[in-house]
């Protein structure tokens, strides 16, 4: 019979693991910080700790998750508009909205009115060669616009 020989192990601090996960870090980034694979370290966990590596880590993670909202809210809290407001888009579902909302709307369908009747009229093309410098763009806008005309009759 054979004896296996324990090899020496690599020691692991198991407070740094607690931290570089708590500020997100993965599996793989925590075992290289420690110079062991991946592999090591998460049967490591399961033999100290009696849980597999991802359990462990979602446990410490969430620690982690739950500080930097305290922190953020505590920014935000301190007078931090720019928290304060993301914080509301996050949280609380806010959103950004026009000021004049009829006015933005109104002035659109006027552009988009007046696109069109200058698109229908044929000074599109002139419009078009007047705003580009380069004759391949035109002819190539021109030519889609005259197919589009052409598959509408069609």
């Amino acid at each position: 019979m054979t004896k296996k020989v324990k090899k020496n192990l690599i020691p692991i601090d198991w407070n740094e693991v607690n931290k570089y996960i708590e500020c997100g870090a993965k599996g793989t980034e925590v075992a290289s910080a420690l110079g062991m694979h991946p592999d090591t370290l998460y049967k490591r966990c399961n033999e100290e700790h009696g849980m597999v590596y991802t359990a462990y880590s979602a446990t410490k993670r969430q620690k982690g998750d739950l500080m930097l909202h305290a922190k953020q809210y505590q920014v935000a809290m301190n007078g931090n508009t720019t928290m304060l407001i993301w914080l509301g888009k996050q949280r609380l579902g806010q959103l950004e909205q026009p000021r004049n909302n009829e006015e933005f709307s109104g002035s659109l369908s006027v552009l988009l009115q007046a696109m069109h009747s200058i698109k229908d009229s044929g000074q599109f093309k002139e419009l078009i060669n007047t705003t580009c410098s380069s004759k391949d763009a035109v002819d190539t806008i021109c030519s889609s616009e005259e197919e589009r005309k052409r598959d509408k009759e069609t």
